[in-house]
Parts: structure tokens; sequence; C-alpha cells
């Protein structure tokens, strides 16, 4: 197997462990109260980092046409591979909107670089999910391209 199919296998076997881990079966049920302590952490969570906290739909309003032409380019490299295992295609937003949103003309292809590889770590948490940050190059270089039409 290649290297690029065994990660999407991990992910992949990821997603479902994370989805079975949920508290569904009656012994992992949580209560309501755990319910919204589990909310409320996640939500101190997001505060500390302003750019989690960020609202998808008012990013995707004040880009326009923009959010969807960058929201293309990711998905053409499918860069964690979540695509090719039937993902809809608006997956990659959440990681978009905190990439578009720091996206400045005068940067260079290695600060686009840096940009895009830190904001899948932020997300995917650790280079086990989100690849090493080589594997960002093409989509890094599309992405400057794109930035200066």
């Amino acid at each position: 197997m290649t290297l690029r199919l065994i990660n999407k296998i991990l992910t992949l076997l990821t997603a479902v462990t994370l989805l079975t881990s949920c508290g569904t079966d009656n012994k992992t049920k949580m209560t309501d109260q755990e319910a919204q302590e589990n909310f409320d952490r996640q939500y101190a969570e997001s505060m500390k980092d302003p750019l989690f906290a960020l609202d998808l739909d008012s990013v995707k309003s004040s880009h326009g046409e923009r959010f969807l032409e960058l929201r293309t380019i990711i998905n053409q490299h499918d860069p964690i591979g979540l695509l090719d295992i039937g993902a809809p295609e608006d997956e990659y937003e959440a990681e978009l909107k905190t990439i578009i949103v720091q996206l400045d003309h005068d940067m260079n292809e290695l600060q686009v670089h840096d940009l895009i590889y830190q904001e899948f770590l932020r997300w995917f948490e650790d280079e086990s999910t989100a690849g090493s940050k080589e594997a960002y190059k093409e989509l890094a270089a599309d992405i400057h391209d794109w930035m200066k039409k």
C-alpha cells in the first residue's frame, strides 16, 4: 500500500473511532449536565483562540467569491485525503476560514506554505493526521499564485 492510502485509512479509522466514542451507547451516555459541561469546556477553549471562534458564515460573506475560489484550490489538493473517501465538498471550510482571514497579498510563497501547514496542524492536531509540511508545498504554491490574481 502507498503511504497516502495508509494515511487515508488511518484518517477514516480515526473518524469512525471519534464517532463511536461520542457517548451513543448506554454505558457512556452523557447526562444533560455532562453534555453542557463538555460544551462549556469546548466553548472556553475556542475563546482562547479567536480564529476558532470566527463565524464561518461571516467569513464566507465578507470574502464572497474568493472564499469559493480558495475552497476549490484546497479541494483539488485534498490535503488530508478526506474528499477521496467521500467527505462533502465543504469539508475543509473550517480550515479555510482561518486561512483566508490571515492571507496577505504581500506574503511570499514560503510564508503561505507556513500558514497553510500551521492551520492544518491547528485543525487536525498533529502531523500524523495532517501529514508532513512538504505535502503542502504544491497547495501553497497554487494559493500563492491565486493570491496574485
